[in-house]
Formats: C-alpha cells, structure tokens, sequence
C-alpha cells in the first residue's frame, strides 16, 4: 500500500472512530426521569432542593449543569454527580431558574443532548386587596344581610388561580372558600348570620400555587346593627281641626348603634277633607333598621264663627300592629290616647285623670274605664268574644306622664272571670282618685248644705218680719 494510501486510510479510521466513539457517548450520555426533591416541583420551590437524574453509559460522570437566574447566566458545575447521588441546591433568592443538564465534549466544552429544567423559587406570600362594591370601609349591614366583596389576589412568582389557589373569609370564626379567577375572588354570598351587634372585622386570606399565605393588611370592617332604633319622638298640633284649617308637626329620633340616616313624615298634613286620618313619622338608620311613630288627627266640617272643635283628646298615637302584638310603651300625658287594632277594628286606650301614683284610663270604643296604681294591670274582652283581647300595664308614673304598655293578647275568659280582669279598679276610681272626689263630693255636699240652711234661715227670718208687722197692725186697731 502506497504510504500516501496508508495515511489517507489511517486518517480516514481515525475520524470513523472518534465519530463513532463520540456518537456512542452522545447516545449514552442523555439525562432523563429529571426527578426534583425536597418539597419541590419541577415548577415551584421554596429554595432548597436535590435534583436526581437517569443517565445512561459511562459518561455519566462526566454530566455538567449550567445555571441561569431569570434568564440571565450564573454558573456552571462541571462533572457533576452522578445521577445516584444527585445535584443540591440551597437558594432562597426568589428567580426563575433554568436548569441544564446535560454532557460536555472534551474537544469544545460544549452541551450536547442537553436536558433543560425550569423552576421558580418563591418565599413571598400573595398579595390581597379588598375593594367594596358599593360599600365603604366601615360598612353597616344586619347580621341578615349578604356581603358582597371584590378581591384581588396576585403573586410575582409562582402566580395565583392555576386550580390551587383560593381565597379564605375569616366572618365570625368560620371560614368560607371562594376559588381564585383571573386573580379575583369574587362572591355576594358572605354570610353574616350570627355577628353581633358593633364592630366586626373580616380577614381575608388568599395562598398562591405553592401555598405561601397572605391575608389583607387593611381590615375589612363591618358594623353590625341588627336593632331597630326607638321610637321617634313625634308630636302634632292640633289634631282636632276644621277642614282647610292648619296641623303642623315635627319629629326626631336617634340611633345609638348606626346612627340615623333619615328622618320622614309630613310637617303640614293635609286637612282638605273630613274624617279621621293617619300620619307617620319614620326614621331609618345607616344599617337599614327602621322605626316609625304614627298619630290620629280628626278634620271637621267648616268652622261657624265662634265655633270651637269639641274633643277632650289632645293627641292620638297609632300603634303599628306588629309592635301591639309584642307590645308597645307609650308615655301618655292627660288627654292623650293611642289607636289600636284588633281582629280589624279601631279602639283607644286614653289617659283621663292623673295623679303622682294612680290613673284613669278609658278603653273605647265601647267605653271602659279602670284605675290603675303604678305596677298594676288590666286584661279585657273588648269584643265580647269570651277571649281577653287587650292586656294593660301601667309602669310608673313620672312628670306628669303615665308610663303604659298595651299589647294584643288572645287568652280564654275562665268560668266566673269577668271580661274585665284587672288588679286595679274596674269602672271607678284608683285609691287616691277615689280619695279626691271624695273630698270634691264632700266640698259639694257642704255647699248644698249651706245654700239650705241660708234659704231657712231666709224663710224663718221672713216669717218674722211678717209676723212682727201682723201684730203692729192689731195693737194700731
């Protein structure tokens, strides 16, 4: 063989075995099964972890990892462990990290059949905003209100929303779960059942895909007003009236709760036709709760010159029926009445007399009238239908205003009960009432009496003239 031939061939099979050993260790040197370990995903980490691998042939060794950070290079390991023993890690700058794993050639150090990873190491815990749709922070709802809130949760790194992400409301020791979309957590669901009345606050947590958890910062607060404020004070003046002639009013009231957010009722009610008519004072608090006050006025026909409105009652109070039937508190000065309702029908109970410990009070329309002392009571079958329909109680008595609550009662009439059942006085006087009219008949009495004895005493002293001058005329004849 010609030298020339010999070296041509003898070139020609040291390339055909460098290609074909190369070729071997690129057949046999691919990383595969790229397993992550240590709390770790091959997306998500919290920055310490140990990456295994599968190798094959005996290149293993010889396996080099190449490290970027967000996509800029870091570093690089060359002859890594064997897949065996792995590949750590301790890192707990938050970044995206790219792993490549792969062979390197001895001729350029360049990497072949390379494995690429790609994983986030994320320490930071979502952030969680609130924002009310049509509310404020604060906020007033009754407890059997819904709450309607709009939150935004978002996280640099591993990001929320990907089917294990969800928001958490804290509301009264229980927890309610709403899934994160398009990074919001939305609901009008918010059940407040069970809060109670004042200041309330809700937290609210959300975790991100590798469950750091945040919770908003700024609490979301809710006032909880589940009470009704008292009743207005409401007053009109006259209430007896000719038609056209004026009635005015005025009206207040207070929450200590919420606060009041509304006052409403009509200053001049119209007095254009006759009859009996309603009006209302109403007020409302910032929660919604509501109270409402209510009072009878009467319109006449055209008033002759001269002539006066004849009713001895000052000032009529209609009580709601809801708040009969549990039972209403009115303080009533002399003169004044309120307006209730039973099985459809119209009936008063009226203050007539009053004095530091006892008052006379008259139910109508079928007119009744009791005395009651401070702390006694009444039931009565206002309708003859063998039931008690009304009960009565005078709490106290204070300047000049009785203190009586009146509410709906349906309670059966026992055999030898009479349709007034009353620890008071039916049909007369309480005890110091008594007492005083008695002293007025007796004042009376004495006149009648004095008014007798100056008539006889006229009479006698008449006779006496008469006689006396009789006897003048006999002596003269």
């Amino acid at each position: 063989m010609k030298k020339g031939v010999f070296n041509l061939f003898f070139c020609s099979l040291i390339i055909l075995i460098f290609v074909l050993s190369t070729n071997f260790v690129l057949a046999n040197t691919i990383a595969t099964n790229v397993i992550f370990q240590g709390n770790v995903t091959p997306y998500y980490d919290e920055g310490v972890f140990t990456i295994n691998w599968t190798a094959a042939g005996s290149a293993a060794a010889n396996y080099t990892i190449y490290l970027w950070m967000d996509g800029h290079y870091v570093s690089t390991t060359a002859n890594a462990n064997t897949s065996a023993t792995g590949y750590a890690r301790s890192n707990i700058t938050e970044a995206n990290y790219t792993f490549t794993i792969g062979a390197v050639t001895a001729a350029n150090s360049t990497i072949t059949n390379a494995t690429n990873v790609s994983m986030y190491v994320d320490r930071t815990a979502p952030l969680v905003n609130w924002t009310g749709s049509g509310y404020n922070n604060v906020t007033y709802k009754k407890n059997t209100d819904k709450l309607i809130l709009n939150i935004s949760v978002g996280d640099v790194r591993s990001g929320v929303g990907s089917g294990n992400s969800y928001c958490v409301f804290e509301i009264n020791g229980t927890n309610e779960s709403v899934a994160v979309s398009s990074g919001w957590c939305n609901t009008t669901q918010l059940n407040l059942t069970g809060l109670a009345d004042g200041n309330n606050s809700i937290d609210i947590w959300a975790n991100d895909t590798i469950n750091n958890v945040g919770v908003n910062l700024s609490y979301y607060v809710v006032w909880i007003d589940t009470t009704a404020p008292p009743t207005p004070t409401f007053s009109c003046a006259p209430t007896s009236v000719y038609a056209t002639e004026t009635i005015t009013c005025s009206c207040s009231g207070t929450d200590a709760s919420s606060g009041v957010v509304s006052t409403s009722y009509t200053t001049n009610p119209s007095t254009s036709t006759t009859g009996t008519f309603d009006t209302s004072c109403t007020i409302t608090d910032n929660a919604g709760n509501s109270a409402n006050s209510l009072i009878s006025y009467i319109v006449g026909g055209v008033r002759s010159i001269g002539s006066p409105v004849t009713s001895i009652w000052t000032s009529t109070y209609v009580v709601p029926d809801e708040q009969f039937n549990k039972g209403f508190t009115k303080e009533l000065k002399v003169n004044n009445r309120v307006k209730i309702k039973i099985e459809g029908e119209n009936h008063y109970v009226g203050l007539l007399e009053l004095t530091e410990t006892a008052a006379k009070i008259e139910v109508s329309s079928e007119p009744i009238q009791i005395s009651l002392n401070s702390g006694e009571d009444a039931r009565i079958d206002v309708n003859e239908d063998s039931f008690y329909d009304l009960y009565i109680l005078l709490n106290f008595i204070s300047n000049n205003y009785a203190n009586l609550t009146v509410q709906g009662i349906h309670e059966e009439i026992l055999e030898g009960e009479k349709s007034v059942l009353t620890t008071g006085e039916i049909g007369g006087e309480s005890e110091e009432i008594a007492g005083n009219a008695e002293e007025e008949e007796k004042e009376r009495n004495y006149w009648w009496i004095w008014v007798i004895v100056i008539v006889v005493l006229i009479v006698i002293f008449g006779d006496y003239l008469f006689l006396k001058k009789k006897k003048g005329k006999k002596k003269k004849s």
